[in-house]
């Protein structure tokens, strides 16, 4: 039976429902009651009205109802994890457990990101309609419509964050700099409280009637909110009020004696606030929200710009700050060094910290040239690093959106890769492509993409398949360069991970081809982190057609139901590995791959498994839980079972066992200990 519901979810991949006889129903027909929960009993391969088909009977029936006990994520964005310590499937076949595609048609949504997977094994996916959620078992909890097409992969944000108020910087006008002299008193007790009824978090609003302009920018206006940043001393005895305004995102400083007749306290932010937990996206209408991760109710929605770029990169929160990018690229000073006089090349042209509290604005950081994938990545010492278009790496102050340093870049080129990070090394490893004027061929010039000759790099100097990249190493306090490698491809993407080959050893981890174009070659590399070195490479498929795997098949579909056309993903995914070594990775071909060394030596690196979807693979696109992998493609999310760790480095809870086929306290499941007892039940490290 596993066996077919393996080769059902490779089908389904590739034809209609209709062509396989599967039951589909309009979406207005999936209304929660008894004609939804017959749907749920359905037999194995038919798919229920919300779009969800099983192909394994109780795989997952175990792990209902298990939570971590210390409230973390097993995988809550789209990179930044702490750990791969979950066994990923042992048969990229076999494993499958259950699957999701929109219920009106495989093509009527295209998923963004990765799938989402919180402490109590629910999973999240983003789409371009909505944004689902799924219990273990693959019933569906919630779908929350963003008020637009998402602009990049969600985040998921743990309970309790609150806003941190924001340092000041030099981001502020003259006047303010003026005022805000260093000899002001750090420790005075107005730094804690003031004026008896304003404290430093404080949001306020401004009362009917009254606005402020200075130097030809609005800084509020009536009906306004902002919070109080900080207090710094005015002219004589008296104190003034650093308030930062949500809307303009610009900051206004105020005698504490006028507070009163101008602003009205609306909530105090100085204590922690109670938050749930909650998911924060954005959509490319330019709007950054957060949904309860509980009900799927709204929680706030700030417009944050017009216009955001999408579907590329990732939204990312910590420590109360949601770090995202925004304000689309419509002009062609975003592009300085291109003869283009529109933005043919998508961008956006800031990157904001605001607040997860209430999504107001905290900072804003323009970049020298525009991000694309862009995927934040926690450094050391409160700070967050990515990298723009260019290649160019960035180090901010989470806090204040102040730059620490940046570094790198050739200006003029572009690429769709995302940076990595390794804690262990404080490195960050930045991938790019090459300057255009140096042709593909080596030794090859060619004038007309020479950034500083008239009129600029023209619109056909372009990255393709066989332009050559770079991968950088960066110390990531310092932004000192450590090493580059050139590579024969465009890189796609890479990350930092424990492989076993050889044996557990630490590697980065670089895919590298042109994205959805004809005959694109596609390698994977093993690089020594601390020096670039090439430890092992592999060849991967070729693309033989002039778009990624289903772009074609659903294009027609998708524009007939007001979508974007095309998923165009990169030629691989984020690649992966699991506790055991085992490398997954997503390729444009439409096949997800295991690769690995059974022998632990790196001569013997091989394709160990592999899974045909007939559709290409998000950018991130591979999840871990304990027991479960979720993948998401161009068109489907796909659950996985895989070994559960039982006895993990963190405690488990599981309230209620269940009670499988009639057998109380030892159910028949795949993966479970004998003798399972049906009450509380808690693991801790070394009980193993």
């Amino acid at each position: 039976m596993a066996a077919l519901g393996a080769r059902l979810v490779a089908l389904s991949q590739l034809l209609a429902a209709s062509a396989l006889g599967i039951q589909t129903r309009s979406a207005s027909e999936a209304i929660m009651g008894v004609d939804e929960q017959l749907d749920r009993k359905a037999s194995l391969g038919v798919m229920n009205r919300a779009g969800v088909t099983q192909y394994r009977g109780h795989a997952f029936h175990a792990l209902k109802g298990a939570k971590r006990a210390d409230g973390k994520f097993f995988w809550p964005d789209a990179a930044n994890r702490e750990e791969q310590g979950y066994s990923g499937a042992m048969d990229l076949t076999d494993n499958v457990s259950w699957g999701w595609h929109h219920p009106s048609g495989i093509y009527n949504t295209i998923p963004v990101g990765s799938p989402l997977i919180d402490d109590q094994l629910n999973i999240y996916m983003g789409a371009d309609d909505a944004i689902r959620k799924f219990d273990i078992t693959g019933e569906i909890k919630w779908s929350y419509a963003p008020r637009g097409q998402l602009a990049a992969a969600p985040t998921l944000v743990a309970a309790s964050s609150r806003r941190q108020a924001a340092r000041l910087n030099s981001d502020l006008n003259a006047e303010e700099e003026d005022m805000l002299r260093p000899d002001w008193a750090k420790d005075n007790a107005t730094s804690v409280r003031v004026f008896k009824d304003f404290m430093v978090g404080d949001v306020v609003k401004v009362k009917p009637g009254l606005s402020y302009r200075a130097d030809g920018k609005e800084f509020y206006r009536e009906g306004d909110q902002g919070f109080i940043t900080a207090f710094a001393p005015g002219d004589g005895k008296d104190m003034r009020a650093v308030i930062q305004w949500t809307r303009t995102g610009h900051k206004s400083a105020l005698d504490l004696h006028s507070i009163k007749n101008r602003f009205v306290r609306v909530q105090s932010m100085n204590a922690d606030a109670s938050l749930p937990p909650m998911l924060v996206g954005s959509t490319t209408s330019g709007y950054v929200f957060a949904i309860d991760l509980e009900n799927g109710e709204e929680l706030w929605a700030t417009w944050a710009s017009n216009d955001i770029a999408g579907v590329k990169g990732a939204v990312a929160a910590k420590d109360g700050i949601v770090v995202v990018a925004t304000d689309r690229c419509t002009d062609r000073y975003c592009y300085r060094y291109r003869n283009q006089t529109n933005p043919l090349t998508p961008g956006n042209s800031m990157v904001r910290g605001l607040s997860a509290a209430d999504g107001s604005a905290v900072w804003e950081f323009k970049t020298m040239a525009p991000v694309w994938n862009m995927v934040p990545l926690w450094g050391q010492d409160s700070n967050v690093m990515f990298q723009d278009g260019e290649g160019r790496m960035y180090s901010l102050d989470l806090q204040t959106g102040a730059l620490n340093w940046k570094a790198g870049g050739d200006i003029g080129t572009y690429t769709n890769a995302a940076a990595a990070y390794s804690s262990g090394h404080n490195a960050v490893f930045a991938l790019g492509v090459g300057y255009y004027d140096q042709g593909i061929r080596p030794g090859h010039t060619n004038k007309h993409c020479n950034p500083y000759v008239a009129p600029g790099i023209l619109v056909n100097c372009f990255t393709w398949p066989g332009a050559r990249g770079w991968v950088r190493g960066y110390n990531a306090t310092s932004g000192r360069k450590l090493w580059e490698q050139t590579t024969p491809e465009p890189p796609a993407s890479a990350a930092v991970l424990m492989l076993n080959s050889p044996s557990l050893h630490t590697r980065l981890v670089v895919t590298m081809g042109y994205n959805c174009w004809h005959n694109s070659p596609t390698q994977i590399w093993s690089l020594d982190p601390h020096n670039g070195h090439i430890r092992w490479l592999r060849d991967g498929p070729t693309l033989w057609s002039g778009q990624c795997a289903g772009d074609r098949d659903g294009a027609d579909i998708r524009r007939a139901m007001g979508g974007r056309a095309e998923c165009h993903p990169n030629s691989w995914s984020t690649p992966v590995a699991d506790s055991n070594g085992d490398l997954y990775v997503g390729n444009q071909v439409g096949e997800l791959q295991k690769w690995g060394s059974p022998t632990g030596l790196t001569r013997d690196v091989q394709l160990l498994s592999t899974l045909t979807t007939g559709h290409a693979f998000q950018d991130a696109a591979i999840a871990f839980g304990n027991g479960v992998m979720a993948i998401s493609t161009c068109t489907s999310l796909i659950v996985l079972q895989t070994p559960a760790n039982y006895f993990a480095n963190e405690t488990w809870t599981v309230t209620a066992a269940p009670n499988v086929d009639g057998m109380p306290g030892a159910p028949n499941v795949d993966g479970l200990p004998e003798g399972f007892i049906p009450s509380e039940w808690r693991v801790n490290k070394g009980d193993a």
